[in-house]
C-alpha cells in the first residue's frame, strides 16, 4: 500500500512538472500562433493551389489517383503533419533540453543542468514537449482539411469509420516514433548536435515519393517501391486514404496494421535504447558547444 502511495505521489508530482512545462509553451507559443496562423493559411493555400495548377498543365488527374487528384494530396499532407512530427520531436526535445538555458542570477545553466538541480527528470520535460506538438500539429491537420474542405472539394466518404482512422493514426506515430527515437539517439552517440541529423535527413527526404505522399506507389520503379516498404508512412497514408476516402472497412486494411504492429516492435524498442546509451554518454563525453 505505501508503495503504491509513493508511486500515486511520483505521478502527480511529474503531473504538476508536466503542467508547468504546458504554461510555459502556451504562454510562448499563444502569440506566436496567433501571429503566424494566417501565414499558415497562406502558406497551404497557396501550395494546394500549386499541385493543382500543377495538374491542370498537364491535363488535369489521372486514374492513378483514385478519387481525384487534389484529394490524394490533401489527404497525403494532412496525415505526413503527423508522421513528420514523430520523426523530429524527439530529436527537437533533446535539442530543447542541452541547448536551453535557464536564468538564474547571474548564473546560466543548460535546462538539462538546471532540471537535475531541481530533481525533476529529464523525461518529464521532453514528454510535455512532445505531447505539446502533437497538439499543435492537430491544428494543422484541421487547417489542412478545412482549406481543402472549403476550397478544393475535399470530401470523406460517408461510410468512413473516423474512429478506425484515428485508430490507424495513432498507430502510425508510434511506429514512426520508432525512427524518430533513433534520431535522436543520434545527438550524443554520433555528435549530430554540430549540424544535420542524418537519419531524419534521409527519411525526409525519401519519404513523399517513396511513401506514396504525392504520387501513387503504382508508378514507382522498383527501387523506391523497396525504400518505401520500409516506412511506416507508407502503411499509415495507405490505410487512412482507404479508410476515410474509400470507406474501407477493417478485414481490407488488415495487413496495413499487421506491418505497422511489427515495425512499431521493432523500431521502438531499438529506440528507447538507443536514446537511453546516447543520453547515458552526456557526462562521459563532457562536450562543450
Amino acid at each position: 500500500m505505501a508503495r503504491l502511495s509513493r508511486v500515486l505521489d511520483t505521478i502527480k508530482i511529474n503531473l504538476r512538472h508536466v503542467s508547468t512545462f504546458y504554461y510555459q509553451e502556451a504562454s510562448r507559443v499563444s502569440v506566436w500562433w496567433f501571429w503566424n496562423t494566417p501565414f499558415h493559411i497562406f502558406q497551404i493555400l497557396l501550395s494546394l493551389l500549386l499541385f493543382k495548377y500543377y495538374a491542370m498543365a498537364f491535363g488535369g488527374s489521372s486514374p492513378l489517383y483514385g478519387v481525384d487528384f487534389m484529394t490524394f494530396i490533401i489527404s497525403g499532407l494532412m496525415i505526413n503533419t503527423y508522421m513528420d512530427s514523430s520523426l523530429t520531436v524527439y530529436y527537437e526535445s533533446i535539442s530543447a533540453l542541452y541547448l536551453g538555458k535557464m536564468g538564474i542570477g547571474g548564473l546560466h545553466l543548460s535546462r538539462r543542468d538546471y532540471l537535475r538541480l531541481a530533481g525533476i527528470s529529464p523525461y518529464t520535460f521532453m514528454l510535455a514537449r512532445i505531447s505539446w506538438r502533437y497538439l499543435m500539429e492537430t491544428l494543422m491537420f484541421i487547417l489542412y482539411f478545412v482549406t481543402g474542405t472549403l476550397l478544393f472539394g475535399f470530401q470523406a466518404s460517408t461510410k468512413a469509420d473516423l474512429a478506425l482512422v484515428l485508430g490507424i493514426i495513432l498507430l502510425g506515430i508510434v511506429a514512426c516514433s520508432g525512427l524518430g527515437l533513433i534520431s535522436a539517439s543520434m545527438y550524443w552517440i554520433a555528435g549530430s548536435y554540430r549540424g544535420v541529423e542524418p537519419i531524419t535527413w534521409l527519411v525526409r527526404i525519401i519519404t513523399p515519393l517513396a511513401a506514396g505522399i504525392y504520387v501513387p506507389r503504382d508508378i514507382l520503379p522498383e527501387a523506391l517501391k523497396i525504400a518505401g516498404d520500409l516506412l511506416p508512412q507508407t502503411y499509415t497514408v495507405s490505410a487512412v486514404r482507404e479508410v476515410l476516402l474509400g470507406g474501407a472497412t477493417l478485414p481490407r486494411i488488415t495487413h496495413y496494421l499487421v506491418v505497422l504492429i511489427i515495425q512499431t516492435l521493432i523500431l521502438v524498442p531499438v529506440g528507447i535504447l538507443l536514446l537511453k546509451f546516447s543520453l547515458s554518454l552526456e557526462r562521459k563525453r563532457a562536450t562543450i558547444y
